[in-house]
């Protein structure tokens, strides 16, 4: 069963690992205190399967309503399944503050560009 709960600080360490091996191929390397640092200041959601912290997603308010994802990831093993779309498009039912969704491409990687163009078309 996959659910999507708030962000606590005890999933920082889960999830910094799964952020690290979700984009481990990236040019950009990240260190744990900018991580920190964005989880804290955001909107963070954490998608588990069957209890299991599987990937979240960061947003910032940029107005009233209106929210700019900032950061999310899947672990590797579940991508392409869905997962990612499934977060996104449920958002707004889990909290009834997120209106709306804006999505831009920053990682260089063909599947997050794809992901993203599609994202973009459905929102």
């Amino acid at each position: 069963m996959v659910e999507i709960k708030e962000f606590i600080k005890g999933d920082l360490n889960a999830l910094w690992n799964i952020n690290r091996n979700a984009f481990r191929k990236s040019l950009k390397k990240e260190i744990f205190e900018e991580f920190k640092q964005l989880v804290e200041n955001s909107v963070g959601k954490v998608i588990f399967l069957e209890s299991e912290i599987i990937g979240a997603i960061f947003l910032t308010e940029k107005e009233k309503g209106t929210f700019k994802v900032e950061k999310m990831f899947i672990c590797p093993k579940y991508q392409n399944r869905g997962l990612g779309y499934f977060l996104v498009t449920h958002l707004n039912e889990e909290d009834e503050g997120i209106k709306k969704i804006e999505l831009e491409v920053n990682e260089c990687s063909l599947k997050t560009k794809k992901f993203c163009e599609k994202m973009k078309r459905e929102l």
